[in-house]
């Protein structure tokens, strides 16, 4: 029995993308409650962002470029603070 990809792609997106409410709050709960810890490694801290907003959009949830920067710079620890607001107050555009 011969299968075209996209029969294929949908096979795995019912077995593993859960496009469901329940998924979609849970997905939304992490983002907004997402911190970085005062000892982890922005990079590392910037990699799980990206990595929450590519399963947000996977389960069709998508928030907007200025929320994203948003959300990420509110997500800094206490040590960022003229970091966050040089960038939030000193520009015409995040």
């Amino acid at each position: 029995m011969e299968k075209t990809s996209s029969v294929l792609w949908k096979r795995l997106e019912t077995l593993y993308v859960t496009k469901s409410l329940a998924n979609r709050l849970v997905l939304k709960q992490r983002l907004f409650t997402f911190r970085m810890n005062e000892c982890e490694l922005l990079k590392d801290h910037i990699s799980q962002f990206i990595s929450l907003l590519n399963d947000l959009k996977n389960a069709e949830v998508y928030i907007d470029d200025e929320d994203q920067v948003m959300i990420l710079l509110c997500s800094l620890p206490l040590s960022y603070k003229s970091f966050r607001e040089t960038l939030i107050y000193g520009r015409d555009k995040l």
